[in-house]
């Protein structure tokens, strides 16, 4: 394996892919596995850590591109659901485009299954069978570089590419990167496709890059995600902060403030000039101006309610809700660019709010479908990216 700027040349039996949006690669028994937090820093992970080590895994944003002259691909790969509890992680399709569009969608094959019990964090894989295959085709005749996008809500092994004509590693991208870190609402696992993930969807409308740090639960301001972005390659850096942290109840109003100054200082041990877009939450109806902990409400027909269950009273006693964390980023954001520092603010009422409730209502009232993601994705690109956005697009030349 050799790296180069933002993306890793993997060499498999039959063919060398070039995997991008991944900050680290495990090696297994046959193959790879590539994971959107450093090896290096899952020794900080809590003693409770295996619902993180299952979304540091999933592939949310990760992608392999390949030069090739052949009309079908043939990826062999084991792929990893993730149940927590009684709930099953959705997000389990291959998309590859070539140019931006898409070209062939497979299904992806449930290799094994790996079992979380939060109450005893405890893990355990049942395997389904050794590796399978997903066929992607057919695609255009004539030399071309196909991007193949990893199912979002899965771990993804790939143990070998084999196509109809030799398959080489697309050359590296110039393109600006962007490196964006959230929560499962930048995880996107209820998306239909990998390509329907709001991050993902945005860069391609920018012409960007895109390394998604979305993790599902896990967007806490934890120091080691700070170390791994100031250490990973951006051009500019987004940050979707606040839900996790008022539905886990893990900090409140005395202390998100500094954490989240914390935070943003190491990142800029790594980057000290990269604009920041600090982003806080979309709009939680109905949880909007009440503390956690969150709480999940199961109905007969199969739906759920996401919702924050805890006591109003408390927030005269320094409970943080999410409406109160948006006026703590936002007041961050002032001070640090006052101070001089390349950070801007992005209301994420903006994104959604409450003007948006009655169109695109949220099936578990917390989480975004697919048309939602993307119009998501469409409003970011336009007021961060857009010509008169926090940060046109044309202004983020490619660093050398």
């Amino acid at each position: 394996m050799t790296s180069a700027g933002h993306g890793t040349t993997v060499s498999l039996p039959s063919g060398t892919v070039r995997v991008e949006g991944h900050l680290d690669l495990i090696e297994t028994a046959d193959g790879v596995r590539p994971v959107r937090i450093p090896v290096s820093q899952w020794s900080h992970f809590p003693p409770a850590g295996e619902i993180l080590r299952a979304m540091a895994s999933n592939a949310s944003g990760v992608r392999l591109r390949v030069h090739t002259e052949a009309t079908r691909l043939t990826l062999g790969v084991r792929c990893t659901r993730i149940r927590i509890g009684e709930a099953e992680r959705p997000g389990d399709v291959f998309v590859a485009q070539v140019e931006g569009t898409t070209v062939a969608v497979a299904q992806a094959p449930d290799t094994q299954t790996m079992h979380i019990s939060p109450a005893a964090d405890e893990a355990t894989v049942i395997a389904h069978s050794e590796t399978s295959t997903v066929e992607l085709a057919p695609l255009p005749a004539g030399p071309k570089v196909v991007t193949v996008f990893l199912p979002q809500g899965m771990t993804v092994d790939l143990v070998d590419i084999v196509g109809d004509s030799p398959v080489l590693p697309a050359p590296p991208s110039d393109r600006p990167v962007w490196l964006h870190h959230g929560s499962s609402i930048s995880h996107c696992a209820e998306a239909d496709l990998p390509t329907s993930v709001w991050p993902v969807f945005a860069a391609e409308l920018t012409d960007l890059d895109v390394i998604n740090l979305g993790f599902g639960g896990q967007c806490m301001l934890d120091p080691f995600v700070a170390d791994a972005i100031a250490a990973a390659p951006a051009d500019i850096i987004s940050l979707k902060v606040g839900v996790n942290i008022v539905g886990a109840r893990s900090m409140d109003q005395r202390t998100f403030a500094p954490a989240l100054h914390g935070f943003i200082d190491r990142i800029r041990a790594g980057h000290p000039n990269t604009p920041i877009v600090l982003c806080s939450s979309i709009l939680w109806p109905g949880s909007d101006e009440i503390p956690g902990p969150s709480d999940v409400e199961f109905f007969d027909d199969g739906g759920i309610r996401c919702f924050t269950a805890g006591d109003p009273a408390d927030i005269g006693r320094g409970a943080l809700t999410l409406a109160e964390s948006r006026r703590h980023i936002e007041h961050v954001v002032e001070v640090r660019r006052q101070a001089g520092e390349n950070i801007s603010y992005l209301d994420g009422l903006t994104l959604y709010g409450p003007a948006d409730v009655d169109r695109h209502p949220l099936p578990d009232s917390l989480h975004p479908d697919t048309a939602l993601y993307e119009e998501i994705a469409r409003r970011f690109a336009h007021r961060v990216f857009g010509q008169e956005g926090l940060h046109p697009r044309a202004t983020l030349d490619r660093k050398a």
